[in-house]
């Protein structure tokens, strides 16, 4: 196993969205007691000549400004972080492919929600789902414009699938290591459709399906109160559709953790349509486990 498996890896193309982001993996890096890897990722530089043959652009000047960009942003975050081992990698290739080989031997990657180049070129936030749907580690994506000046505890959300026993475990670490409140949230709703060929009762029990819900939600967090006994759970239960609920929760968090996917998901789908809107709408920092 490598130096890179003690390792924040945080993709950085100098945009506004990943500045905070380097930001907050120096932060956590320092806490985990990581060393951040700052990871720049060009595409390969092709342009044509006037007869339409691909000519290859040197590759030379570009990584050279790369790594003065690299540079500078971590003359900043060591102002702040005297002790912080920091490494710098630049790349070419794809950005999703590169920072999902990082993340091979991460303990966790941080992206911003929104950045340049190929991040700017592809749909919003398609790189940051692409990576937290096929990443090995926690997926950390960070809204651009996030502050942690209002922020206040740590926010998770429950649904009783395998995937989200494993966020709430995340959750509680997060929420011990930052000394705050955990809120473990489940929203519940009549039942849907979630795939072909799926039938829904002709007949079904309001009160008894949030009494389930209830039930669902404190076996879900009662056996990771045991580990975490000095961590402050709050439990709420909230009728409506996960996302709006989780996005309403997030609004005054500083995290918000969710499984990669949760029991309502389509088979097949790695990143369940919960966790890809949060992914891109989330008010706060999300982290995505799977």
């Amino acid at each position: 196993m490598t130096s890179r498996a003690n390792a924040v890896v945080v993709g950085y193309d100098g945009s506004p969205a990943s500045q905070t982001a380097a930001s907050w993996a120096a932060t956590e890096a320092e806490r985990l007691g990581a060393k951040l890897r700052l990871v720049h990722v060009l595409a390969l530089p092709v342009s044509s000549s006037p007869f339409g043959i691909a000519v290859t652009v040197e590759f030379e000047p570009l990584r050279h400004a790369a790594h003065e960009l690299l540079d500078k942003v971590s003359r900043r975050i060591r102002a702040d972080h005297r002790e912080l081992a920091i490494e710098v990698v630049v790349e070419f290739g794809g950005t999703a492919p590169t920072l999902l080989q990082e993340a091979t031997q991460a303990r966790l990657v941080v992206l911003g929600s929104r950045g340049l180049g190929e991040f700017r070129d592809l749909t919003a936030g398609s790189v940051s789902a692409h990576v937290a749907t096929h990443a090995p580690c926690p997926v950390v994506v960070i809204p651009a414009d996030w502050s942690s000046q209002d922020a206040d505890g740590v926010v998770v959300g429950v649904d009783g699938s395998e995937l989200s026993i494993d966020a709430v475990d995340f959750a509680f670490e997060q929420a011990q290591a930052r000394n705050m409140t955990l809120t473990a949230v489940m929203a519940w709703h009549d039942p849907v459709r979630t795939g072909p060929g799926d039938l829904l009762p002709l007949v079904y029990d309001l009160d008894a399906l949030e009494q389930e819900s209830a039930a669902l939600l404190a076996e879900s967090v009662a056996g990771h109160s045991a580990k975490y006994p000095d961590v402050v759970v709050r439990q709420e239960l909230v009728r409506g559709h996960p996302d709006d609920v989780l996005i309403d929760a997030g609004r005054s968090a500083e995290l918000l953790v969710v499984g990669s996917r949760g029991r309502g998901a389509f088979r097949g789908l790695l990143l369940g349509s919960t966790s890809r809107a949060l992914v891109h709408y989330a008010p706060c920092p999300i982290a995505v486990v799977r």
